[in-house]
C-alpha cells in the first residue's frame, strides 16, 4: 500500500540537520536528508516501518556508507533493510516485541480477541475468567488494566455488569487500572517499574482497549509480563488507532501470523437488522459507499441521519438534545445527571477551526448556560451542569486523562466537580481549583472518545480536502460510540473521501513472525 506524502513538521527538519551535520560533508548528505525527513515524518503519523517504495527519491546506494545508516542490528540513528526504513528507537521497539510475542506463541500464553460494539468482548472474557479460576486461578494473580482511566472504570462496571447478568458467582477481580499505574509509571523517565527484570506478580493479565495501545507502550507491556502468565488483549482492530505511534493491535490482527492465537468476534448482539447504526457500521468496515449513503438517507434507518447543509449546529436541536441532561441538573441527583449527560456527544476529528472542540464547546457553553440553574457564587469559565474532560494525568487525586466530571453544588451550596470512584451509584466531589488539566467536554475529539458509548451522537465532520486524520479507522469509531443514534453533518464527498482512506501498517511485526 502506497503511503500519502508526509506533513512537513519543524522536528522532522530539525533531525534531519542534526543527522546531516554528523554525517559531515559527503555526496550522500541530500540523500540522508531526504530519508531522515521522510521517516520521521512517517513515523510522526503512525507508521514507524516506512516502506523504501514510499521513498522514491532516495539514492539509496549513496547511504550504504554513511555512518548515521544502518542494517538491522546495528546501532545508528537510521535502520533499513532491503524493503523497510525505522527510527532506531522504532526498529528497536518492534524486534524487542516480536521477540516477546514469538516466546508467547512458543509457550501458547497469548490470546487476541477483536470485536465491534456488542459482539460479546466482555462476556467473553468474563466467562473465560470463570473458567481460570475454576481451574485453580487465585483471583488475587489476575490483573485488569486499560490505556486510559476511562477505560479502565468501563471495564470494570461491564465485568460487574457481565457477572450479573450471567450469574457468575465465583469470586473475581473487577478493580481495574490504567496499564500506566499497573507497569509503575516513574515521572520523568521513559520506562517503568517492572519489565523483564522486575516483572508482574500475575499468572493472567487482561488488558482492554488494546488497540489504543502505541509500540513503546506495547513492548513494555509484553516485557513486564511473566512468560508464564496468560496475557489476554481486547479490542477493536478496525477502531481508531493509538494516538501516539503505531497501530500495533491491527497489525497483530491482520495476517496469519497469530491466526491461532486470535479469536474474532463478528455477530452484533447489540445492533439488528433495524438498527441504523449497526448497518452504519458495517458499511464503513466494508468500504461499501454505495451501502453507507443508503442508509444515511433511508426513512428505514430513522437513528442515523445526514445533514448536508452548511448552517451547522443548531441551539434548539441541542438543547433537545440534552433535554433530559437538563432536567436531571435541576434534579440535583448526581447519579442521574451523568446517566443523562451520556444521552448526547459532539464529536468532531479536530481541536481547532471553526468545526474543532474548542470552538463548539465555547458555542455550546453560550447555549447551556441560559437553560441550566445560575450559581451565584460561580466564576467563568464555571456553571452548574459544565462537565469537564480531565487532559492530564493526576495519580495523587486519582485522576487521569480521558476522566469526565461535571461542576454541581455539593450540600453546603459549593460549587465542586463530581467524578464517579469506579464504584456503582459512588461519585466524590473536587474543588475546580484542585483539577489538573481539563477542558469543557460537550464536544470532543474522535480520539478521545475512544473507550466511551453515548446514547447519540452529533458528528461533524469539516470540509477539508488534505485533512490527514480522517480516514475510515477514524469515521468507523465515531460511529460506533453511539449505542442508539448518529446525526452527522458533512457532506457526501467528505464521507466518500473518509472511507476510501485507510491507515497503512504501521509495523513489520507480521514479517517478523512469520520469518
Amino acid at each position: 500500500m502506497l503511503l500519502a506524502p508526509p506533513v512537513s513538521h519543524p522536528l522532522d527538519e530539525q533531525l534531519a540537520s542534526l543527522l546531516k551535520r554528523l554525517e559531515g560533508s559527503s555526496s550522500s548528505t541530500r540523500d540522508l536528508a531526504m530519508l531522515v525527513w521522510q521517516v520521521s515524518a512517517h513515523t510522526r503519523e503512525g507508521v514507524i516501518a516506512v516502506p523504501r517504495a514510499a521513498l522514491p527519491e532516495v539514492d539509496w546506494e549513496a547511504l550504504r556508507n554513511s555512518p548515521v545508516v544502518g542494517q538491522e542490528g546495528d546501532y545508528k540513528p537510521l535502520i533499513l533493510s532491503d524493503t523497510h526504513a525505522w527510527l532506531y528507537r522504532y526498529w528497536h521497539y518492534e524486534q524487542r516485541l516480536a521477540e516477546c510475542i514469538q516466546t508467547r506463541i512458543r509457550d501458547d500464553t497469548l490470546l487476541i480477541i477483536s470485536g465491534g460494539p456488542g459482539t460479546g468482548k466482555t462476556t467473553t472474557v468474563t466467562r473465560i475468567l470463570a473458567d481460570l479460576i475454576a481451574s485453580g486461578v487465585s483471583p488475587a494473580r489476575i490483573l485488569l488494566a486499560a490505556p486510559t482511566g476511562k477505560a479502565a472504570m468501563r471495564m470494570q462496571e461491564s465485568i460487574r455488569h457481565t457477572r450479573q447478568r450471567e450469574n457468575i458467582t465465583c469470586a473475581m477481580p473487577e478493580q481495574s487500572s490504567t496499564l500506566h499505574r499497573l507497569l509503575g509509571f516513574i515521572p520523568n523517565r521513559v520506562g517503568f517499574r517492572h519489565g523483564m527484570h522486575n516483572p508482574l506478580a500475575a499468572d493472567v493479565v487482561i488488558v482492554d482497549e488494546a488497540s489504543m495501545i502505541d509500540i513503546s507502550l506495547m513492548t513494555h507491556l509484553f516485557e513486564a509480563v511473566p512468560p508464564s502468565a496468560k496475557l489476554i488483549l481486547l479490542g477493536d482492530k478496525d477502531q481508531l488507532a493509538s494516538v501516539e505511534t503505531g497501530s500495533i493491535f491491527r497489525d497483530l490482527c491482520t495476517g496469519e501470523a497469530l491466526a491461532a492465537q486470535m479469536t474474532l468476534l463478528q455477530t452484533s448482539y447489540r445492533f439488528s437488522e433495524a438498527d441504523g447504526v449497526g448497518q452504519l457500521a458495517q458499511a464503513i468496515r466494508e468500504a461499501d459507499e454505495a451501502r453507507l449513503l443508503a442508509v444515511l438517507t433511508s426513512a428505514d434507518f430513522a437513528d442515523v441521519t445526514l445533514d448536508e447543509s452548511p448552517a451547522g449546529l443548531d441551539a434548539a436541536w441541542l438543547r433537545d438534545g440534552w433535554r433530559d441532561y437538563i432536567a436531571a441538573v435541576n434534579g440535583g441527583v448526581v447519579e442521574a445527571i451523568f446517566n443523562a449527560f451520556n444521552a448526547l456527544r459532539i464529536l468532531t476529528p479536530l481541536r481547532q477551526g471553526r468545526q474543532g472542540v474548542e470552538t463548539l464547546n465555547g458555542w455550546v457553553d453560550g447555549v447551556m448556560q441560559r437553560v441550566l440553574p445560575a450559581h451565584t457564587g460561580a466564576q467563568r469559565p464555571w456553571y452548574v451542569g459544565r462537565p469537564v474532560m480531565v487532559t492530564q494525568n493526576d495519580y495523587r487525586q486519582n485522576l487521569f486523562n480521558g476522566d469526565i466530571g461535571i461542576a454541581l453544588p455539593d450540600a453546603n451550596g459549593d460549587l465542586r466537580v463530581w467524578f464517579p470512584t469506579g464504584e456503582a451509584g459512588n461519585y466524590r466531589a473536587i474543588a475546580p481549583i484542585r483539577l489538573p488539566a481539563h477542558e469543557t467536554a460537550w464536544a470532543m475529539t474522535i480520539h478521545k472518545s475512544q473507550g466511551s458509548e453515548f446514547t447519540r451522537v452529533l458528528l461533524v465532520l469539516p470540509e477539508m480536502d488534505d485533512l490527514p486524520l480522517l480516514g475510515r479507522e477514524l469515521l468507523y469509531t465515531a460511529v460506533t460510540r453511539a449505542k442508539q443514534g448518529i446525526h452527522i453533518l458533512a457532506s457526501r464527498a467528505m464521507l466518500g473521501r473518509a472511507l476510501r482512506q485507510v491507515t497503512p501498517p504501521a509495523s513489520q511485526l507480521q514479517a517478523r513472525l512469520l520469518a
